[in-house]
């Protein structure tokens, strides 16, 4: 079995998870419908956050141009799904993964990081649209032991759909666990399906931020572009106000991105600390400040080694690793970003991203098999 589309997961299960879960394997669940349609509003916050003033969000005649019209930031696909903190008559908080939180009840695994994430973006999402999705179990692994302590590895899918089809299919990988007795070091700290995740990562040997290094006149054709080209680095000094603006902007609660007790006394982080949407904001910003408006993210494949504070200096940067046409002759560059704070690797992203293939082309307007993320 297979996941949606979007998905390359194999759907599997180990043989000792109780029989109700592995019913769970490739069913999709939760259907749900977002509590308000996609607005303008939130569009504008989102890119505030971030500094990104790619004229596609801000300019409506540019946006009319290239996609017919407004559409929202792709990363943001995630915001329009994830429910009020509060409205009348709720009795229970919904959970914006709620799959992964059965798993942890399930399995009487009660701390968990999402390690892992992938997003595949299909069609754009506009002003107006409402946004359904289901979620989909793929696989549970066998228990594991990492220094964070004893559990199970699960990899969840959630597509994402508007009335004109699926427009995009994300993927999370989760590590549910019981803490260690006396583990080494303090864990990083954990995200939640709403929060941010730091999961069981291997040590990165320092490295001093980068000098400058010119990368191609912006906005490049797909021609211009080389296997080993370097795009030009991204640097933020990260306040407070970064932090709790990449939450707002991203419709997340939870405490850890704005309450700085609980960040330390209940994460063990040393701080609040970016949550993983607005990570994903970032890297957009990031990779369009370089195409300019017509590149068109297709797929984002990222990674959480340790978290980004206030007071750090993040410093993004990027290479080109492969570039191909593919059968539909749409233009494709992947590259590889590296987000570090001082000497500390923080996430690791790769971006497949399609650029014009000469001044006619338009990847905004590929649809259907045109379209091939």
């Amino acid at each position: 079995m297979t996941g949606p589309v979007g998905s390359d997961v194999p759907a599997e299960v180990a043989a000792d998870v109780p029989a109700d879960v592995r019913g769970w394997i490739g069913e999709a669940r939760y259907h749900e419908t977002a509590d308000f349609p996609v607005e303008r509003g939130y569009v504008w916050t989102s890119c505030a956050s971030v500094e990104n003033g790619n004229p596609l969000f801000w300019d409506d005649d540019v946006a009319d141009e290239l996609t017919g019209g407004p559409i929202a930031p792709p990363t943001a696909l995630s915001l329009w799904f994830r429910p009020h903190h509060w409205q009348p008559g709720q009795t229970t908080r919904r959970q914006p993964l709620q799959v992964h939180f059965d798993l942890k009840e399930r399995l009487g695994l009660p701390e968990a990081v999402m390690t892992d994430s992938v997003v595949v973006f299909h069609e754009p999402v506009r002003p107006g649209d409402v946004i359904s999705t289901s979620q989909v179990l793929r696989s549970v692994s066998q228990p594991k032991t990492t220094r964070l302590g004893t559990g199970r590895f699960w990899v969840i899918d959630v597509e994402y759909r508007s009335h004109r089809g699926v427009v995009g299919v994300e993927t999370f990988t989760g590590f549910g666990y019981r803490r260690a007795a006396a583990p080494a070091t303090a864990a990083p700290a954990g995200r939640d399906p709403g929060g941010d995740a730091v999961g069981d990562r291997p040590p990165d040997a320092p490295a001093a931020d980068p000098d400058p290094v010119p990368g191609p006149v912006p906005p490049p054709l797909h021609g211009d572009v080389a296997v080993g080209d370097r795009l030009p680095p991204l640097r933020h000094e990260v306040t407070a106000t970064t932090v709790v603006l990449g939450a707002l902007a991203t419709r997340d609660w939870r405490p850890m991105h704005h309450d700085v007790d609980f960040a330390v006394n209940r994460n063990g982080a040393r701080d609040i600390f970016l949550n993983t949407p607005n990570q994903q904001a970032w890297f957009e910003r990031y990779v369009t400040d370089w195409t300019g408006p017509r590149g068109r993210l297709g797929r984002m494949r990222f990674r959480m080694r340790d978290s980004v504070y206030p007071g750090d200096t993040m410093v993004l940067t990027g290479t080109v690793d492969e570039t191909a046409r593919d059968p539909a002759g749409c233009g494709w560059v992947t590259l590889t970003i590296e987000l570090r704070a001082g000497d500390r690797l923080c996430t690791t992203c790769a971006v497949r991203v399609a650029l014009p293939t000469s001044p006619a082309d338009n990847p905004w307007r590929r649809r259907g098999d045109q379209w091939q993320p």
